[in-house]
């Protein structure tokens, strides 16, 4: 499992990652193709402001091992700024794991134009 902080997003543009899974003991990429991938990242009052996944496909799976999520400018307009907790989870068949917990700080965006 990841711990850490993601890059700083704008809630004035879009938020993009991207994520490669690889073997931690021989660095081959790991096949996701078949897995379920959500995230949910939620306020410092624990609800949850963002949601994306493979099911509705804000979650894309752009290359092997690599999952991608976007959120728009729109939807990160609703955020204000500060730091949000960011969980992703991942699936197939039975059996979920939690890939990350971590952290991303929303600035205040700053164009107008």
């Amino acid at each position: 499992m990841y711990t850490g902080y993601f890059a700083t997003a704008s809630n004035r543009g879009d938020w993009s990652e991207a994520i490669v899974l690889t073997d931690a003991e021989s660095g081959d990429i790991i096949d996701i193709s078949a897995c379920r991938v959500t995230l949910t990242v939620r306020d410092d009052n624990g609800r949850n402001v963002l949601k994306a996944s493979t099911d509705d496909g804000s979650i894309t799976l752009p290359d092997l091992g690599t999952f991608q999520w976007e959120f728009s400018d729109d939807q990160m307009s609703g955020l204000c700024p500060g730091a949000y907790g960011v969980g992703v989870r991942i699936s197939q068949d039975d059996r979920t794991v939690q890939l990350v917990i971590g952290s991303v700080n929303v600035m205040e965006g700053i164009d107008d134009q």
